[in-house]
């Protein structure tokens, strides 16, 4: 193990570039774990580890992604049933 550590920016950085990748996906949902392998093989190719207070931070950018994300789905649902959709 590396005894670079990442900063939490750059790890920052490197999920929301995941979360973008249509590879992380699995029927229409977000596989987590794809994510988070990302975001490892990223500090791992810099030649940096991955702090454990990392996780607290990934699980709060999961949480808002997903809230986010219903929250779109939700405005374009009532949106679409205005159309008459």
């Amino acid at each position: 193990m590396s005894t670079n550590v990442a900063k939490i920016s750059e790890l920052k950085t490197s999920f929301w570039n995941a979360v973008k990748n249509p590879e992380n996906f699995e029927n229409g949902e977000i596989n987590w774990n794809f994510v988070d392998a990302d975001i490892h093989m990223d500090a791992g190719e810099a030649g940096m580890s991955v702090p454990n207070e990392w996780y607290e931070t990934f699980n709060d950018l999961a949480d808002r992604f997903d809230n986010d994300l219903a929250e779109i789905t939700r405005k374009v649902d009532q949106a679409r049933q205005a159309l008459g959709q």
